[in-house]
């Protein structure tokens, strides 16, 4: 078993890397990862992690990746432009690398990440965890089958009560609607952001939404909005966190990030002709037993696969980010090609 353990250093003793990698790490794959070490680039962080896990707590992050009781490195530094040199560090000494979302702070820097794990041979994955909530596969699910016909419209929005950073957040739903394309490049961009300064969207907070439209005439809404406070006419909260629209019919999902709720959610399926039934629409086959993250980069370490979301993916979404941006800014459509 030790001789199929990969031997995992953490970069960033914050939130992320102390309550979201390693928490996952120990609680469900103690027979695939052991977490060794742990760094940050504030030393008494990454001694109170050490002391309080039981790890080691190496003197910096460029020591942690010359350990060689390090297999695999995990980038979970803030801000997102920490990302690069450090996963560049981690693959000139020949470690394999997760990074958290958003992968860097621009579509360039992305780039020279995926050169530098292509030249040292090693994987290179991006933490967006969020394709493995229920209620995306349960979409993802059901615009494979087939059930709507021809697909007009995909809505992906994401309704919250605080301004958070829209590229933090939001980065998870903009990579659900890049998986949502299935396939398909997106052609032509629209965008508006609501934030204290217009002209620096992802400095600042505030909310965004944007239209993408695929080469085969696809529209994907896709947005982080505020929530209207309502009264007994006007629901405040959006009754649904999905919509698909087909020319068989509409799909309203429910907010559902935990396979455990999966049971108590539910997918609305109206039909635009008699005789189509909810059954009609195939669910999650064991919405209990969802594959995480790790579970799959585990198979690509070990099976020489691929991983769960690779470099060029997160890359995808920064630089979907980089146009909504642009768009919002200039207020214009843009033509695209993603």
């Amino acid at each position: 078993m030790a001789q199929t353990l990969i031997r995992v250093g953490i970069v960033g003793c914050g939130n992320a890397g102390r309550s979201i990698h390693l928490r996952i790490l120990r609680s469900l794959h103690t027979a695939r990862y052991r977490v060794t070490c742990c760094a940050d680039a504030a030393q008494e962080k990454a001694v109170e992690l050490a002391a309080a896990a039981g790890l080691r707590a190496a003197a910096s992050p460029v020591s942690l990746m010359a350990d060689p009781e390090v297999d695999l490195v995990v980038i979970a530094t803030r801000p997102p432009r920490t990302h690069r040199d450090l996963a560049l560090a981690a693959f000139a000494a020949g470690k394999h690398v997760v990074v958290e979302k958003p992968m860097a702070g621009t579509a360039a820097e992305c780039d020279e990440m995926i050169a530098a794990a292509a030249a040292a041979k090693r994987l290179l994955a991006v933490h967006h965890n969020r394709r493995w909530d229920a209620d995306f596969l349960a979409v993802r699910h059901a615009l494979d089958s087939g059930i709507f016909g021809e697909v007009r419209l995909v809505r992906n929005e994401y309704t919250t009560g605080f301004a958070g950073s829209p590229y933090d957040w939001g980065i998870h739903i903009i990579d659900q609607t890049m998986a949502l394309s299935r396939g398909k490049r997106f052609v032509e961009l629209t965008a508006a952001f609501c934030a204290p300064h217009p002209d620096r969207p992802a400095d600042s907070e505030g909310f965004f939404t944007g239209r993408l439209r695929t080469e085969d005439g696809v529209l994907h809404d896709v947005g982080m909005l505020p929530v209207f406070n309502g009264n007994a006419f006007r629901p405040g909260r959006l009754p649904w966190r999905f919509m698909v629209v087909g020319e068989r019919g509409v799909l309203y999902q429910e907010w559902c990030q935990r396979p455990e709720d999966a049971l108590a959610k539910q997918s609305h399926f109206q039909p635009a002709a008699p005789g189509t039934a909810l059954a009609d629409l195939p669910l999650i086959a064991s919405g209990l037993a969802i594959p995480d993250f790790y579970g799959a980069l585990y198979e690509a370490i070990r099976g020489g696969g691929h991983p769960p979301v690779s470099g060029a993916e997160g890359r995808r979404a920064v630089r979907a980010w980089e146009l909504l941006c642009e768009a919002a800014c200039r207020g214009t459509t843009l033509s695209i090609d993603l």
